[in-house]
């Protein structure tokens, strides 16, 4: 696939309004390359014990209410691989590594549910963008005699569309979240000092302000952002790429 496709597909994902949309996109990807599925998660930790998993996909549906259902993003090779590594992978040599065993086999068995609904081949591109989140997106099919050098020569094309991907989604997500986008001068400001451990009483010592206004400052942007705690907000803040380093 030369630059002029990517670019075109750029370029569709950097107008699309909403998530659902998508889906489209990425099914035109998929016909380009040849491979009749797809999947494009990001696992978001709003909690540790509970991340937040988003996901666009043409996976079967059977297939996606059992992950979803049965939590088993929790066995997933894919997503467990993705959690600590940032290299495209084929899933032949996934199913060798580490996180392909799970506990007690649970991650062969994942791979296995999987082939029973037609995902025999396939590869994933990881994401692991600044913003904290990790993200995957992966390609598959049902043809189980398609070898590695054609899934390997997808490589580079699906690495580059899956960063597009990922663009788009951080920016919906911001048009999908507007109080985003609300956060007054000194709230970022005050989200800019949390981030660099900073407690209430030292950030109002530099902005020059009582310790009560850095607190009613910081609980405004708790709420704007959809936080749960200060702690929260800052990851929040983070991943919309609302703080960033001062050179």
């Amino acid at each position: 696939m030369d630059y002029s496709h990517l670019r075109a597909f750029r370029d569709a994902l950097s107008k699309a309004p909403h998530l659902t949309d998508l889906k489209s996109i990425c099914r035109d990807f998929c016909s380009a390359t040849g491979m009749p599925h797809y999947m494009f998660a990001v696992c978001e930790a709003v909690s540790l014990t509970a991340p937040r998993l988003i996901t666009v996909t043409n996976f079967p549906t059977e297939w996606v209410d059992h992950y979803l259902q049965r939590r088993a993003s929790s066995v997933d090779p894919i997503l467990q691989y993705s959690f600590s590594n940032t290299a495209p992978i084929l899933w032949s040599e996934l199913e060798h590594l580490p996180a392909a065993q799970g506990g007690a086999g649970a991650g062969k068995a994942f791979i296995e549910r999987g082939r029973a609904h037609g995902l025999h081949r396939g590869l994933t591109v990881p994401l692991s963008p600044p913003s904290g989140q990790t993200a995957f997106f992966s390609l598959a099919s049902s043809d189980q005699t398609l070898d590695d050098d054609r899934l390997g020569n997808l490589l580079p094309a699906a690495g580059i569309f899956s960063n597009y991907l990922f663009d788009a989604y951080i920016r919906i997500d911001k048009i999908d979240n507007p109080k985003v986008n609300e956060l007054t001068e000194r709230e970022l400001e005050c989200v800019f000092w949390a981030c660099e451990g900073k407690t209430a009483w030292e950030m109002a010592q530099i902005v020059g302000v009582a310790e009560r206004t850095i607190n009613f400052h910081l609980t405004s942007v708790i709420k704007k952002l959809g936080a749960s705690n200060r702690q929260h907000a800052v990851a929040k803040a983070v991943m919309y790429g609302l703080v960033k380093p001062r050179a």
